[in-house]
C-alpha cells in the first residue's frame, strides 16, 4: 500500500509484478529490480548473495541509497514483529481493502498469516 501511495504522489505507475513469485522488471520504480534483489538477499541467509546485491545497489545508486533501502526493510520487519508481539490484529476494513493485494502477492499462504 505504501508503494502505491508514493507512486500516486510522484505521478508514477507502480506495479507489484517485480516482487510476485520471482517476478521480473522494475515494477515502475527506478532501480526496482536491484532493490528487489537486495530484499531477497537480505532474507536469503546467504552472505555471498547479500554481498553481491549490496555491491550492485551501491554501484548503481550509491551508499546512502543502500543504507536507506536496508533501513526501510528493517523498519517493515520491526513493525511486523511489534504487531505480532503485542497481538495487534488487522481490522476488518483493512482486511477488506487489501484483500486483492494480499491474494496477489501470496500473503494469505504464508505460515505467519494470522
Amino acid at each position: 500500500m505504501l508503494l502505491s501511495l508514493s507512486g500516486l504522489t510522484q505521478d508514477a505507475k507502480v506495479s507489484l509484478q517485480a516482487v510476485i513469485g520471482g517476478g521480473t522488471g522494475d515494477g515502475g520504480v527506478r532501480h526496482g529490480q536491484l532493490l528487489a534483489q537486495l530484499a531477497e538477499a537480505i532474507w536469503s541467509n546467504d552472505p555471498d548473495e547479500l554481498a553481491s546485491a549490496r555491491d550492485k545497489v551501491t554501484a548503481a545508486m550509491g551508499s546512502d541509497a543502500l543504507v536507506d533501502a536496508v533501513a526501510v526493510s528493517a523498519n517493515f520487519h520491526m513493525m511486523t514483529r511489534i504487531a505480532d508481539g503485542t497481538g495487534t490484529r488487522y481490522d476488518q476494513a483493512g482486511l477488506d481493502r487489501t484483500a486483492h493485494v494480499r491474494a496477489l502477492i501470496g500473503v494469505n499462504d504464508m505460515a505467519s498469516r494470522r
